[in-house]
């Protein structure tokens, strides 16, 4: 195996996962306590997970348009696709929102399904990989040929 065999995606995909979901965990911290270095921390992790998400998208799409997709995969990869720009979208939104110190309601409640949306596109991203092999080396078992 090359290492340009290798998938980047998901490897990559991981950082924005981490950084927006701990967006919503500061923004529900300083909700709850009151404390507003808690929206310092979200307004740092948004920033952060829209730049690796940028990147993550980029390489998902590249291996999306070289690599042979299954014709039975290609739905759920464009499911995969839209919910994931839909939640770069909503978090982008969410930050743009934020110019004072303690962000709108409507800044956290995009924040809240922009995570929604990204843990959908992950399903659909882990069902690629494990119903379809997408990104491996070997089809799956219940896969056809």
């Amino acid at each position: 195996m090359k290492l340009t065999d290798h998938p980047l995606h998901p490897a990559l995909a991981h950082f924005p996962v981490a950084f927006w979901t701990a967006a919503v965990a500061a923004d529900a911290a300083a909700l709850v306590t009151g404390d507003g270095a808690w929206w310092t921390w979200s307004h740092h992790a948004l920033v952060a997970g829209l730049l690796t998400a940028a990147v993550a998208l980029l390489a998902g799409a590249g291996e999306a348009f070289f690599r042979r997709i299954p014709r039975e995969a290609r739905r759920t990869l464009a499911f995969h696709i839209t919910s994931m720009v839909a939640a770069f979208a909503l978090f982008l939104a969410s930050l743009a929102l934020r110019k004072q110190v303690a962000p709108s309601m409507l800044a956290l409640v995009l924040s809240a399904l922009g995570l929604a949306t990204l843990v959908l596109g992950g399903w659909f991203g882990g069902s690629l990989v494990y119903r379809f092999g997408v990104g491996t080396q070997h089809a799956p078992p219940d896969s056809p040929g």
